[in-house]
């Protein structure tokens, strides 16, 4: 039996010789494996309030509505050990964010412990979303959110801003979800709404950028009263099945 001993102790050097997979990559993985989409907002870590998380999932829920993309927005507490472009390639093909004849997806993941983000993107979406395009919306819609904490507004505002570049070169307009019932009517437009309107013109003609997002996240994205009630998931149906493109872009804070 003593033979039989020794080989044991020399297996494990030598699989880890070989390249066996370490403890961190076996723990990655059990993670990817445990997750499931929760709708097109999956806040494992648990950072976006239900008023912010349900109107983001009524602009996603839309954008697919109007154009078929969509949009899959991830929220992680700790990649276990992994390392975040592998794993966001991974966990899209695993959910199938798109559909499977366009492969038109984006899923928008973040590790909260890592620091890191990472924008993958679908075949179909390639050429509308190239890698330096989704760089400049990170730095710029999301980033400045997450260096002071705000971590679910900054996906919040990273994924709506994708949604506009998506409905726009579709030729549709983001209106957001009808008024609940017993909500308060709007007033005419007075003297606030034009101050309000021209204080947008005058962040347009400094940041172009901004123009993609803010008429979204600002004012009709996110409802200052809320919807009333929990969050709830209604009207999602599942991924489509698409491919990853394969490409993507990146960032720590």
């Amino acid at each position: 039996m003593e033979p039989v001993r020794t080989s044991r102790w020399l297996l494990a050097p030598l699989l880890f010789l070989l390249g066996g997979p370490s403890q961190a990559q076996v723990e990655s993985d059990a993670l990817l494996e445990s997750l499931k989409p929760q709708g097109y907002v999956s806040d494992y870590a648990g950072v976006m309030d239900a008023n912010l998380r349900r109107s983001l999932e009524v602009r996603l829920r839309e954008l697919e509505q109007k154009t078929s993309a969509q949009i899959a927005v991830v929220t992680l507490r700790s990649l276990k050990g992994g390392e975040i472009r592998d794993f966001a390639n991974r966990l899209f093909e695993r959910w199938g964010v798109g559909r499977k004849d366009k492969d038109n997806g984006v899923l928008i993941l973040t590790s909260l412990e890592d620091r890191k983000i990472w924008i993958e993107v679908g075949y179909g979406l390639k050429e509308l979303l190239p890698d330096a395009l989704v760089g400049r919306i990170m730095d710029q819609a999301v980033l400045p959110d997450f260096r002071h904490g705000r971590h679910g507004g900054g996906m919040a505002r990273g994924a709506l801003t994708i949604a506009g570049v998506i409905a726009r070169d579709s030729g549709v307009t983001l209106s957001g979800a009808p008024a609940p019932s017993g909500a308060r009517k709007s007033r005419r437009p007075g003297a606030g709404n034009l101050l309000y309107l021209l204080f947008l013109l005058f962040l347009f003609l400094r940041r172009p950028l901004l123009g993609l997002f803010l008429p979204l996240g600002m004012g009709a994205g996110f409802p200052r009263g809320g919807y009333g009630g929990g969050f709830s998931g209604g009207g999602f149906g599942g991924f489509g099945g698409g491919l990853s493109g394969g490409g993507g872009a990146g960032r720590s804070w």
